[in-house]
């Protein structure tokens, strides 16, 4: 290949933006699959092959034989881009492009929740109270200890992604029956839950701040605000996302923090989504994710921002890692709506959602739901998406929320059908 190869880990969900950003900008990508497991809807249909010069697949077992046939291809970087990828985007990148790895040793911190908290921990930073262990006893032995009888609690998969297997145990009550119910289960990654992980449920506001590193410096592209609401004995739905400012002044405590974050777990290059309880006790990690934002997150940032992760990480390969700035500069208010789904079944009236165009705001909408779609009751992000998201943006923080508001009115009339 006569550009120069940039290579992509499983690019699934956001990573899939990469690589027409990557060859606009004069390199060849290059995919390397190395995944077989449930189908992930939305997650995996982002993938076409003939984004790519070339498809590598991995077998496992057969490590050498991917380093060799992807080293052919002289490649300038290897991107890790999914969660479940992390391992293989390590060792390719540490025997094909040393100069841009993480660091190896705290490559378990990066993928595995508990060991992300400890590396955190250890490295001075506040962390919410947790166990993780397949034994039900130690977690009861863990609650009387840290007097944390009649609090409520949150119970998840060590490792997982999108609150995917996560729930609460308002006041303690049934945290036992949850735990045994998600031990030993495989997750909608193909991931099994050989220990479960039980924590303080914290309270406060939700923040993700994402990033892009190069060597060890670390740009933030972007900081996003959750609203949630309970769904259940789910941990949360996700109802909208908004795009703030970079404002030292207002959010240096959540900037510090989260990196703080990357360098305890030893992120030193590429993207990170690293997202972020601000408590009453100040911020706590929920957890950082070595990849892009998901759900396409960094094209929306484009549209707040002007730029994103996908344009920072195609100027790392352009040789501008070391001119990155630390922070953005936001153009108008962005927000984005998740529809959301009531039950899982048939849509009968998705064209209740015809309505949004009218708004001020509304600037476009993403993977919307048709009529005839069957859907997923909205717990978590794969679910979300099986609905879709309304993009809203406008000079006034107030005109977006109103319009918020209206989408929500909207969605009252939605009627699903229960599956037959």
């Amino acid at each position: 290949m006569d550009r120069p190869v940039v290579a992509i880990v499983r690019p699934y969900s956001s990573a899939a933006l990469l690589a027409p950003a990557l060859r606009k900008a004069g390199f060849s990508p290059v995919a390397v699959m190395d995944y077989e497991g449930p189908p992930l809807g939305p997650m995996q249909s982002g993938h076409d092959p003939a984004k790519y010069d070339a498809v590598v697949n991995h077998h496992p077992g057969d490590l050498d034989g991917t380093i060799q046939r992807l080293g052919a291809l002289k490649p300038i970087a290897v991107i890790p881009a999914f969660e479940a990828s992390l391992d293989l985007a390590q060792r390719l990148s540490d025997a094909l492009t040393p100069e841009s790895s993480n660091v190896p040793e705290l490559l378990d911190a990066r993928r595995h929740k508990h060991r992300m908290h400890q590396a955190v921990a250890a490295a001075g930073l506040p962390i919410a109270r947790q166990i993780c262990t397949a034994d039900p006893d130690e977690v009861a032995a863990w609650i009387e200890r840290e007097g944390l009888t009649g609090k409520d609690l949150v119970i998840k998969p060590p490792n997982s992604a999108g609150t995917v297997g996560v729930s609460r145990a308002p006041g303690g009550a049934g945290w036992r029956e949850r735990f045994d119910a998600l031990l030993g289960t495989e997750d909608k990654l193909g991931v099994v839950a050989d220990q479960v992980l039980v924590q303080e449920q914290m309270t406060g506001t939700e923040y993700a701040v994402d990033t892009v590193s190069h060597h060890g410096r670390h740009s933030i592209t972007d900081m996003i605000k959750y609203r949630r609401v309970p769904f259940g004995e789910a941990i949360a739905v996700y109802d909208s996302v908004e795009w703030l400012p970079y404002d030292r002044d207002a959010y240096g405590e959540l900037i510090d923090y989260a990196l703080g974050v990357l360098d305890a777990v030893g992120l030193r290059n590429w993207a990170a989504h690293t997202e972020i309880m601000m408590t009453p006790d100040g911020p706590r990690l929920l957890e950082v994710n070595p990849r892009l934002a998901g759900a396409g997150n960094p094209a929306v940032t484009e549209i707040a921002n002007g730029e994103s992760q996908v344009t920072r990480i195609v100027d790392v390969c352009r040789g501008l890692g070391p001119q990155l700035p630390p922070g953005y500069t936001q153009r108008r208010h962005v927000m984005a709506v998740f529809l959301m789904a009531h039950s899982t079944g048939i849509v009968r009236n998705a064209e209740i959602y015809d309505q949004a165009r009218d708004l001020p705001s509304y600037h476009s909408a993403v993977n919307r739901v048709r009529t005839g779609d069957r859907v997923l009751a909205s717990t978590d992000i794969f679910a979300s998406m099986t609905m879709g998201y309304i993009i809203l943006a406008h000079d006034d923080d107030a005109q977006i929320q109103a319009d918020r508001e209206a989408i929500r009115k909207l969605e009252k009339d939605l009627i699903i059908d229960p599956d037959e």
